[in-house]
């Protein structure tokens, strides 16, 4: 049995187990027991929660790579940056707290990589200097990563205040209208149409400081 066993057979029973319990079931023993194996069995293979988890990590960045076509990974870098956003956060919300178990690995699949450096190259191609180019992709995942953890949280806290009754906690509104109007707008808004809006934020931004620096570095090369 235990040569039967691979890191992604690993990584896919540990996507299971997180479907149905959440990160907080993810363990050797349960995963040992998802797998059919003995718990020094699955050690050969993985040493930690820790790798458990990168694995996972790295499952779910292979899945939404697997998404992206070879016309994706030659498009300019906002197509690129837009593509694999929206690849990146609907294979992270598949899963039951796949923002949290995804926050804090650097997924290092092939499929992945060759998207990074796809998008690097990209941006090298639009001029950015080459010290920013990798500061845009760290950016793009920080992003990604930070808006589905939010808003798996929000999601799960909402379900918790429907269940109990309560309502969500808003500013006083005689004290401090705007903040209590936005978090009331945000929080009723369709996600999807606020990543998409993030989106665009996010792009027209990268796009107005590349060009500035893209402007210093050619002025002082």
């Amino acid at each position: 049995m235990a040569k039967k066993l691979t890191r992604e057979a690993i990584a896919r029973a540990g996507l299971r187990l997180l479907d149905t319990g959440g990160v907080d079931a993810i363990t050797t023993r349960a995963l040992a027991a998802e797998l059919g194996v003995q718990s020094p069995t699955l050690y050969w293979h993985i040493k930690s929660k820790h790798e458990i988890l990168r694995a996972m990590a790295s499952a779910m960045s292979a899945d939404a790579a697997a998404t992206m076509t070879a016309a994706d990974r030659r498009s300019c870098w906002q197509d690129l940056f837009t593509n694999w956003a929206r690849a990146l956060r609907a294979s992270v919300l598949s899963h039951r707290d796949g923002g949290r178990v995804f926050a804090g690995f650097l997924a290092g699949d092939p499929a992945t990589l060759e998207i990074t450096e796809s998008f690097l190259q990209a941006l090298l191609d639009a001029g950015a200097p080459p010290d920013l180019a990798p500061q845009c992709a760290m950016l793009l995942r920080h992003f990604i990563v930070g808006f589905c953890v939010e808003e798996q949280a929000l999601a799960e806290r909402q379900e918790d205040a429907d269940h109990t009754g309560t309502s969500a906690e808003t500013p006083d509104r005689t004290g401090h209208p705007l903040s209590a109007r936005g978090i009331q707008a945000i929080s009723s808004a369709d996600q999807d149409l606020r990543f998409q809006l993030a989106l665009r934020i996010t792009v027209a931004g990268l796009t107005t400081l590349i060009e500035e620096e893209r402007q210093k570095f050619s002025t002082s090369g």
